[in-house]
């Protein structure tokens, strides 16, 4: 046997927490996005997919699998804010001085 198989690995080195910043502007394009998407898309696209799941045939049913699928992606939007939780930051002002640092705020989810 090679000695290439018989060494353990080195371990990999924790990584350290990174920090996402987003302007108020931004923070409020997310929150209206997730306000969005909770209040009209997915209602809608729900009621697509019932209708569709309602024709029968599910495998050859396009309506059925794009409204699916446009769902999962309604879905995974909605939760973009949970999974970042602790990473992003809203910044609340702008540095004149660059030794003084900017004043953050935690992002949470709306």
């Amino acid at each position: 046997m090679r000695k290439g198989f018989t060494r353990k690995p080195k371990p990999d080195e924790p990584a350290t927490p990174v920090k996402n910043y987003i302007t108020p502007s931004g923070l409020e394009r997310l929150k209206d996005e997730h306000r969005f998407l909770l209040t009209r898309e997915r209602p809608a696209v729900t009621e697509v997919v019932a209708w569709a799941a309602s024709n029968g045939d599910r495998s050859e049913n396009a309506d059925y699998q794009y409204s699916k699928r446009r769902l999962r992606q309604i879905d995974g939007r909605i939760r973009f804010p949970a999974r970042t939780k602790g990473k992003n930051w809203a910044v609340s002002g702008r540095a004149k001085d660059s030794r003084r640092p900017l004043q953050i705020a935690e992002l949470l989810p709306a």
